[in-house]
C-alpha cells in the first residue's frame, strides 16, 4: 500500500519550518511578538465574542478560587 503524505507534512518539500535557532535572541523575541500580533489580527473578531457559559462559569469559578485563596494568606 502506498504511503498516504499530508500536504502539510515537514517532510514533503511543498511543506516549511521557520528555522528560528539562527537569529538573536533580540530577532526570536521579535519573531514571536509579530506572530502574536498576526494571530490577534486574524482572530479579533473571535475575541469580541462573549465566552461560552460553561467557559464563563469555570472562570469564575477559578476567579472565586483565586480571591479565597488571598484571604487565606
Amino acid at each position: 500500500m502506498p504511503k498516504r503524505h499530508h500536504p502539510y507534512d515537514a517532510e514533503s518539500e511543498r511543506g516549511w519550518s521557520i528555522d528560528s535557532s539562527t537569529l538573536t535572541p533580540a530577532g526570536q523575541s521579535e519573531l514571536l511578538k509579530d506572530l502574536g500580533r498576526q494571530l490577534q489580527q486574524n482572530y479579533q473578531s473571535m475575541l469580541k465574542e462573549p465566552a461560552p457559559d460553561r467557559i464563563q462559569h469555570l472562570l469564575e469559578r477559578l476567579e472565586q478560587t483565586h480571591h479565597h485563596d488571598e484571604e487565606d494568606l
